[in-house]
């Protein structure tokens, strides 16, 4: 979601810039990299990155700051882990950002709600459901990824709505016809595509999954 800076008070903008500076270079520096280099994946984490480029560019818009894109979140989380995933969503926000597609001045409070937040939000529904659901394949693959990816697409529309009415950018009704109802055809396709991610990696690369373990999924099942 892009948050264009004109429609929220300034203090807002500012405030937003440093946390989201502070998370990003918190996550940045402790950061699992030794993985990536070990597992041989660091051209996967630089090609999931420029695939969320391609993916956050193409989005549906009826008003200024009332758009919609696909988040791949959810599977960025359960692929290398909510740090390097904080990271790897965050440089695709700043790549945009850097080619005009989003502002710089509203650069913090796009990552606070299209990054941090979502990107934190997965990684919670992510251990509900490890320690309290049955551990299965299909429980990993539907609820972990497909049912949770919808929950965190529903998270950060709500919240852009939210801020943008308390912001007085719009009437409740028209933020009501114009972008929430659109919510529900956006929800479904998200979590199909987080879905199928999950569920062709676990299939066919499995060591590229970091939340995904044989032993806990499969094995006895």
């Amino acid at each position: 979601m892009n948050l264009p800076a004109e429609l929220l008070p300034a203090w807002i903008i500012w405030t937003a810039w440093p946390i989201f500076a502070l998370f990003v270079v918190w996550n940045a520096a402790g950061a699992p990299w030794k993985l990536l280099h070990r597992n041989l994946m660091e051209w996967v984490y630089l090609g999931a990155i420029v695939l969320l480029i391609g993916l956050w560019w193409m989005k549906a818009e009826s008003q200024t700051g009332l758009g919609l894109h696909f988040l791949g979140t959810t599977a960025m989380v359960l692929i290398f882990g909510w740090r390097l995933a904080l990271v790897g969503t965050a440089a695709a926000l700043i790549a945009l950002t850097a080619v005009g597609r989003y502002e710089w001045m509203s650069l913090g409070i796009n990552g606070m709600i299209t990054v941090v937040m979502p990107v934190l939000l997965a990684n919670r529904l992510h251990t509900l459901v490890f320690h309290a659901f049955p551990k299965h394949y299909f429980v990993y693959v539907i609820v972990s990824a497909h049912f949770a990816s919808m929950a965190v697409m529903a998270a950060v529309v709500a919240t852009s709505a939210l801020l943008l009415w308390l912001a007085g950018a719009y009437p409740l009704d028209r933020i009501a016809n114009d972008y929430l109802v659109f919510l529900p055809i956006a929800m479904l396709p998200e979590g199909f595509l987080n879905g199928a991610v999950l569920s062709m990696l676990t299939a066919w690369k499995p060591e590229w999954v970091r939340s995904f373990d044989d032993r806990d999924y499969i094995d006895g099942k």
